[in-house]
């Protein structure tokens, strides 16, 4: 079964930035947990700092900015799966673990 590459994501250093390089170019990816609403987001910008868009929920198996045409996001799609199909909700204590968040660069077909 092939695995995708995926960006890694720490829940136990939350909030904090990183700089993702995807074929679409460089951005800064913000990730935080919301505690009251149980959820985490991500903050995507430039790498000046620009945002491009902000408080993104991750869903387990839905894509980011799913339905979303903002000029400036990534055009890879990054959707946070448990490639092994086990888990069936994300929370801090499967997030960077079983489920990953996974850039879509399978070709059609293999996966």
């Amino acid at each position: 079964m092939p695995v995708h590459d995926y960006i890694p994501v720490l829940p136990d250093d939350m909030p904090y930035e990183q700089e993702i390089d995807l074929d679409s170019g460089n951005y800064l990816f913000t990730f935080q947990w919301n505690e009251t609403d149980r959820v985490f987001t991500v903050d995507v910008s430039d790498l000046e700092g620009n945002l491009i868009r902000g408080g993104e929920v991750l869903v387990l198996n839905q894509p980011l900015w799913r339905n979303i045409n903002v000029d400036g996001l990534p055009l890879e799609t990054i959707t946070p799966l448990d490639e092994s199909g086990n888990e069936t909700e994300l929370d801090p204590g499967n997030l960077g673990d079983t489920i990953q968040l996974c850039i879509d660069d399978i070709p059609d077909g293999e996966d």
